[in-house]
């Protein structure tokens, strides 16, 4: 009843001042709760309620503000995923420009089925200091809190930024051993392996880790400066996947193995080499092709695989993606999320870029076969001029 109550209360806030009369006494009443069944309810509802919610009083915007309150949700099993967002435009602009993606009630479904969300970006007013530039690569998501590391390919730095998702706030985290540039940032088992983006002196600390309970970061020995590992082409998967992380050289597949620190070969002919974005979810790797393909990894066959589907996902999803530029993929509480950008110039008078998002459900329906079915689209959340430098980084967050 005080959840049902609660959606009331959500609704009225934009309801005609004589209608909120009539429920005042209700609201008075409810308010004589104490703050930790408030807090406790407050917990067990969406968080795209929230906004609206902070309206009612300033004694639920407190609440809602409160650190507490989120340590409740974790507690109890009601985290959310949530888009985060960051833009960066033009080589001249001050600070990076950091969105959360918010989904709007109203809903409309498409001539095929698929659920048309209206969703827009909010803009974060973080009451700290100015946020770090962040990279694709070396950013990387840690429960309700998002870790920049390093720094600019002209300006390398030992700092690590840390975004509180919950309040809206960085702060500063522990710097690591040697300063470095757009390095890769993998997490993995309360840790993030952050590789590369050091001077070629400093190769004996080519690796290190943080251990995210200690604070602490600690070196990791290095495969050799002469190894191929070492060359500025390869590739990581942000995500780990089965306990190791995956890495692309220039002719070999790589593993590294955290329990006993060491690099294997995965397979002596190079299958990651037309992969430009992947994660992973429920133990299993994902990737976009620089063609727009969507594929996934059978580990025991070795092999890329294209995510199969009914005849509106292959023709429609794949021909859609290939009209675009994919930005990145992530895993949004289990589903795929896809981001992308698109240029146009409808009025002719220049063009621009417009950023949009698919959200894929996935099924593993045989032994070599996953499924794939996209349950909404967003069209378009953001435009911004196609000249200007244009930095991208998208992470889901549990809050």
């Amino acid at each position: 009843l005080l959840l049902q109550f609660l959606a009331t209360l959500i609704s009225e806030v934009e309801l005609p001042q004589k209608e909120k009369k009539s429920s005042r006494s209700q609201i008075m009443s409810f308010s004589s709760l104490p703050d930790e069944i408030i807090e406790n309810i407050l917990a067990r509802i969406s968080k795209w309620t929230y906004p609206n919610l902070s309206l009612v009083s300033k004694r639920f915007l407190s609440l809602l503000s409160s650190p507490q309150l989120y340590k409740t949700r974790s507690h109890i099993g009601t985290t959310e995923p949530c888009l985060y967002f960051c833009l960066k435009l033009g080589y001249d602009s001050s600070d990076p420009q950091w969105f959360t993606l918010w989904m709007k009630p109203d809903e409309n479904l498409t001539s095929n089925g698929e659920t048309m969300h209206d969703y827009s970006l909010i803009p974060l007013h973080s009451s700290s200091y100015s946020p770090p530039v962040p990279y694709r690569k070396s950013t990387v998501a840690v429960g309700s809190e998002i870790y920049v590391i390093g720094g600019l390919p002209e300006a390398p730095s030992s700092s690590v930024r840390i975004l509180d998702c919950r309040i809206h706030t960085w702060r500063d985290g522990p710097n690591m051993t040697v300063a470095r540039s757009d390095p890769v940032a993998v997490y993995l088992d309360e840790k993030i392996y952050v590789i590369g983006g050091c001077k070629n002196d400093e190769s004996a600390n080519w690796l290190e880790v943080l251990d995210i309970k200690t604070q602490t970061w600690r070196a990791l020995p290095s495969p050799g400066t002469h190894h191929e590992l070492h060359c500025e082409d390869i590739k990581f998967n942000p995500s780990a996947f089965k306990g190791k992380l995956y890495v692309a050289a220039e002719t070999k597949d790589y593993t590294y193995e955290p329990k006993d620190g060491t690099w294997n070969v995965v397979r002596e002919k190079l299958i990651f080499k037309d992969i430009r974005h992947w994660c992973v979810i429920e133990d299993v790797m994902y990737s976009c092709t620089y063609v727009g393909s969507l594929m996934w990894y059978d580990s025991e066959g070795r092999e890329w695989r294209e995510i199969k589907g009914s005849n509106e996902f292959n023709v429609g999803l794949t021909w859609y993606l290939k009209k675009r530029s994919v930005h990145g993929i992530v895993n949004y509480g289990g589903k795929l999320v896809v981001i992308w950008r698109q240029w146009y110039n409808d009025d002719g008078k220049g063009w621009n870029t417009k950023v949009g998002f698919s959200k894929i459900a996935l099924e593993k329906r045989h032994k070599d076969e996953i499924w794939g079915k996209t349950e909404w689209w967003v069209n378009s959340v953001h435009t911004v001029p196609r000249l200007c430098y244009f930095c991208f980084t998208c992470l889901a967050v549990s809050i």
